[in-house]
């Protein structure tokens, strides 16, 4: 397996977790009715992350070969969480 794709991978989910993070800030200075939906995109954020490490510690041991499909799947689900929180953080400035 090689030490670069899975530092990649590690990076991409260290990312996903600070921005998590960024989004907690944001929420605390929301309204209400925005509060309750971006708790609740922080929640399925925060599994979503949870399982995507549970899942690549289990590929990193197990699938070592196949370690590159994994990253384009976890930089996939990156981009999309950007996505999402670029979404939330203009509905908070809309508020």
């Amino acid at each position: 397996m090689k030490k670069e794709k899975i530092g990649r991978v590690e990076q991409i989910l260290r990312e996903m977790g600070k921005a998590i993070d960024q989004l907690i800030g944001k929420a605390k200075d929301s309204t209400v009715d925005a509060k309750d939906e971006i708790d609740e995109r922080i929640n399925e954020l925060k599994r979503n992350k949870e399982s995507l490490e549970k899942e690549f510690s289990r590929i990193k041991e197990e699938y070592a070969p196949d370690i590159e499909k994994f990253e384009e799947g976890v930089q996939k689900v990156s981009d999309e969480v950007k996505d999402t929180l670029e979404n939330l953080f203009q509905k908070i400035k809309k508020k």
